[in-house]
């Protein structure tokens, strides 16, 4: 009999090639600083630095490693570790990172349990753990050495983050992925083919208007979407034995036992309270006996399916002037060109504060003639934006957090990191774009693309179209790249 190496998890096909900006460090010191809460590292502190080293960063089910690969090119100052389970993926990341002459960062192939004893040292003290799409998609086996292994490994004062299903956000559908995961368990081959008749058969339900649907709104959204879903994604969204969505205050609990402290939201919009519930919600939420309560509350408000927390081993607080100071020296990024259109912002609230979103336009003015640091902006503003007042600092950082969540802006690094940071960069997307089919592939679902491309700006990985990638492409190889400007954002964000 072979055993079974996988416990549960489905790995019959690859996983989806995703990128996930909030697991950089700059990403999560940032949060942290929001929430009032002290960084795993000081700023400006590196390898180098009074013999110190530079942070140890760890994912754990790191799929393809992109965003690994893109933060061990962007912080060479890093030391990045990820982990995977499924040999193909690690052997893929491996091939890139020689590719990209990495040596900042070890991809490893083990599983939760072996780390979790880690008898033969594989694992150093680490500064962050990130887990993305993990927790609540293994089995109550793997949750418990996830938090043995964090409570072993992780430094007092690091930083653990994790993006997790959550109830009751997920609780109207959770009978979309019983049907799905069902029929990957009954029927025999591929679990893809078997995504795809239960999808069929949840589609059909839905369009003969199934009492279930009829009365269940949520569920007829998340069913109806699954009908342009690849393959990679059902099944790796939907399909695995373990798949259990949980209520923050049980994950917090899991993680008490390594002396892990809730400290705020990588979604940096919800540490702002005002943004999320209205007065009489919040105090609710402040009336719980609980912060693990009062933050379940706020699911309970929001009804969202997807939590992106970060827990600290020994949490410290920021006094007013260390977070202002922190927050000052944030350096920000406009990702698109000037004058582009903005998307539509929806909160759980609605459309943001006119006070809040009548300085949209200004920081972007302002980011049009490069980065500029939060400290900046307010003295810019403050000149030039009419009624500026007392409260106006506060309206800013909301304003700032919901374009960094429209993916408008991003936090980025210092021009000496930047310029660190290019080569390996370059040489990280030279090696993405030969893996891929960029060169050639037709513009279809099943085309190899990357979702992103690494930044030296960033330290982590930006959106770019097929047609960016293809130009960057054609450009590597030599050719006359049509319209001249067809890289120029690419060049600004330090892609190429």
């Amino acid at each position: 009999m072979t055993a079974d190496w996988t416990r549960g998890y489905a790995s019959d096909i690859d996983y989806t090639r995703g990128w996930y900006r909030e697991l950089s460090p700059l990403w999560l010191d940032t949060a942290l600083a929001l929430a009032g809460v002290a960084p795993p590292q000081e700023p400006g502190r590196g390898q180098g630095d009074d013999g110190a080293q530079g942070p140890v960063w760890l994912e754990l089910g790191c799929g393809h490693g992109l965003s690994a690969l893109a933060l061990a090119a962007a912080r060479p100052d890093v030391t990045v570790i990820a982990v995977d389970f499924n040999p193909t993926h690690i052997h893929g990341a491996q091939r890139l990172a020689r590719a990209a002459g990495l040596s900042n960062i070890r991809l490893m192939e083990a599983d939760f349990a072996e780390l979790a004893e880690d008898a033969a040292g594989l694992l150093p003290p680490v500064d962050y753990v990130a887990l993305h799409g993990v927790y609540t998609w293994v089995g109550e086996e793997s949750r418990g050495h996830i938090a043995r292994l964090i409570a072993r490994r992780l430094k007092p004062g690091g930083a653990a983050y994790l993006s997790y299903n959550c109830l009751p956000g997920w609780a109207a559908a959770m009978p979309v992925q019983f049907l799905l995961n069902a029929y990957g368990q009954a029927l025999p081959g591929p679990k893809a083919a078997a995504g795809d008749q239960a999808r069929d058969l949840l589609l059909h339900l839905l369009n003969q208007g199934a009492g279930y649907f009829t009365g269940n709104a949520a569920a007829s959204a998340r069913a109806d979407r699954l009908r342009g879903a690849t393959a990679p994604y059902l099944v790796h969204e939907y399909m695995h034995s373990g798949w259990r969505p949980a209520y923050h205050a049980q994950v917090a609990d899991d993680l008490a036992a390594a002396k892990l402290s809730y400290a705020g939201s990588a979604a940096w919009v919800e540490n702002f309270p005002d943004l999320m519930m209205t007065r009489t919600q919040q105090d609710m939420a402040a009336a719980a006996p609980t912060r693990a309560l009062a933050e379940t509350v706020k699911d309970y408000v929001t009804n969202q399916p997807l939590r992106r927390d970060i827990f600290v081993r020994g949490p410290l607080a920021l006094d007013a002037r260390q977070r202002v100071a922190r927050l000052g020296a944030l350096r920000l990024v406009a990702l698109g060109e000037p004058g582009a259109a903005l998307p539509d912002f929806t909160l759980p609230l609605g459309p943001p504060d006119p006070e809040v979103s009548r300085l949209f336009h200004p920081v972007l003015a302002v980011l049009a003639g490069g980065p500029a640091t939060l400290a900046d902006l307010v003295e810019h503003l403050a000149r030039t934006v009419a009624d500026w007042g007392p409260d106006s600092a506060g309206c800013l950082l909301r304003a700032v957090a919901i374009l960094v969540a429209g993916d408008v802006l991003a936090p980025c690094l210092a021009d000496a990191q930047i310029q660190a940071a290019l080569p390996g960069v370059r040489r990280l997307n030279q090696a993405l774009l030969a893996d891929s089919l960029v060169a050639g592939a037709p513009l279809d679902a099943e085309a190899r693309l990357p979702e992103r491309l690494a930044s030296a700006v960033t330290g982590g990985g930006v959106l770019a179209s097929v047609e960016e990638m293809r130009a960057l492409a054609a450009h590597w190889a030599g050719e006359v790249v049509m319209p001249p400007d067809a890289l120029s954002r690419l060049a600004r964000l330090g892609v190429v």
